[in-house]
């Protein structure tokens, strides 16, 4: 087994604005508010006010939007510290297992800025090479064929004057695809390499390319375009936007390098039989219509942001017979039953490298899935040893999510009590609850004012998510819970030393 292809690539800048061989306490100032034992940093304000949606009420880059942002995320705290106590949450498994998840994700996101993104550095010969192409954009052919001999065929007629489209004819309908592509478009390294050359020329076919899914890809170039940088200002931008790419491209190389030294010797085999119906059932769960698909993104995204895609059990009951105590494959030498493997999806939900597929392809992408699955639990094993676990940004992330999720429990009750159909009639509900809430903890809240003044926020709707993780969505869903725009705690002033 491969255990490489495929690398998921990690926000990195915008998860952790610290290394973490910092010290393991919370670095006093990067906190903008503390709320009885919880902590609001400055870059979670960012994160929670700009890669999430937040409601109309408080959009906009204002003073008094901004105001209503923080009254929201301490009033996410208030709710969580007022419901923890009295939730029997705390032990239940599948609650843990995805903070556990959670907090795993964080760890080698964070081992991998620490030991490989923020130790690289690139040479100017590299960097001024890069900058010559890095205003361009190459539109080309793409064409996907299923295994390298197919494809180095397809090359040989291509370049012997056999037309694209008679190429064509006998692999697809509709069509041929084509896209274009800037140089800082996030592509596989082999097809990046290929097409960003100087002495790249119209009518080249470029391949075949073994790809992340395992077809192979042949490129006709097209023809291309370059946007100049005109002024300082765009150069200097362009040049430091080269250089960041250059960076994360080199780390992830290292990484890869690094990753391939760990999973060295180890390989895991399947249980054809076993593998055989699981996939068939499984695929029941992870192929669904785009309604059903966009149903479940929704449901992640405003309602149960905690839970994402966990799987089922083997379903169905038809023959041949599947139970979880059977054996799904063997890895170093220790048998996994499906009920071992279902205990571990619990905190790693499977990643598939396609995002589409259809039901014959997806055995194919479930090997993979698994492949990437063990191959995440060692470098998580590595991310422990290191001790990466206890830096204060990972205990962080941790209480992130698991506020949230408190919060939502808060939201339920109230909500059952009932709190009306739209959104300004629960707020007209929960307003006074929170100012209750506020009341009553006044005395432990405390706001670094001059922090706050300083932080500048936009009215640009995002929602930002990453690829390739079992957690893809980058934070909790903006907590609708007031819209009181005054700061009036107990303390609106530095923290005490």
């Amino acid at each position: 087994m491969k255990w490489i292809s495929h690398f998921g690539l990690f926000l990195v800048l915008i998860l952790f604005v610290a290394r973490c061989t910092k010290p393991r306490t919370v670095p006093e100032h990067i906190v903008l508010a503390k709320v009885g034992s919880r902590t609001i940093t400055i870059d979670d304000f960012i994160r929670r006010a700009e890669y999430s949606i937040r409601p109309d009420y408080c959009r906009q880059a204002n003073y008094i939007h901004k105001k209503i942002v923080l009254n929201s995320l301490i009033a996410e705290k208030l709710t969580a510290l007022d419901v923890e106590n009295s939730l029997n949450i705390q032990n239940k498994i599948q609650f843990q297992a995805y903070l556990t998840g959670r907090k795993e994700q964080a760890m080698r996101q964070c081992y991998y800025a620490d030991l490989f993104h923020y130790k690289t550095d690139v040479a100017d010969e590299d960097i001024n090479l890069a900058f010559s192409l890095a205003g361009r954009r190459i539109q080309a052919n793409f064409m996907h064929l299923p295994n390298e001999d197919v494809a180095r065929k397809t090359r040989h007629l291509l370049e012997n004057g056999v037309s694209i489209d008679s190429v064509y004819e006998y692999f697809g309908e509709g069509e041929i695809p084509k896209r274009d592509i800037s140089w800082f478009d996030r592509e596989q390294e082999e097809i990046h390499q290929a097409l960003f050359t100087n002495d790249q020329k119209k009518g080249n076919v470029l391949g075949p390319i073994r790809t992340e899914e395992g077809t192979y890809l042949i490129m006709i170039v097209i023809g291309w375009a370059d946007k100049p940088a005109l002024t300082a200002a765009d150069q200097q931008q362009r040049h430091d936007d080269v250089i960041e790419r250059l960076v994360e491209k080199k780390a992830k190389k290292a990484y890869l390098s690094w990753v391939a030294e760990i999973m060295a010797g180890k390989s895991f085999d399947l249980n054809p039989q076993v593998f055989q119906t699981y996939s068939e059932r499984a695929a029941d769960h992870y192929i669904q219509t785009d309604s059903a698909r966009q149903a479940a993104l929704n449901q992640a995204l405003w309602e149960q942001p905690m839970v994402v895609d966990q799987p089922k059990t083997v379903p169905g009951q038809g023959k041949p017979q599947l139970n979880e105590k059977m054996v799904l494959f063997s890895y170093v030498g220790e048998q996994w039953s499906i009920e071992r493997f279902h205990t571990l999806l619990k905190k790693h939900p499977l990643v598939f490298r396609k995002r589409k597929m259809n039901r014959s392809e997806f055995p194919a992408q479930l090997r993979l899935a698994i492949a990437d699955l063990l191959r995440d639990e060692e470098i998580t094993k590595e991310c422990y040893r290191s001790g990466i676990d206890d830096h204060w940004s990972i205990g962080l992330n941790v209480e992130l999510w698991q506020d949230a999720y408190f919060s939502m429990q808060f939201l339920d009750r109230i909500q059952k009590t009932g709190s009306g159909n739209t959104q300004d009639q629960r707020l007209d509900m929960l307003n006074p609850i929170i100012d209750s809430l506020q009341a009553v903890y006044s005395d432990q809240i405390e706001i670094d004012m001059d922090a706050f003044e300083a932080i500048e926020l936009t009215a640009t709707d995002m929602m930002v998510t990453q690829r390739g993780v079992p957690y893809p969505i980058m934070v909790p869903s903006f907590p609708i819970l007031t819209t009181d725009s005054r700061l009036d705690y107990g303390s609106n002033s530095k923290f005490d030393d």
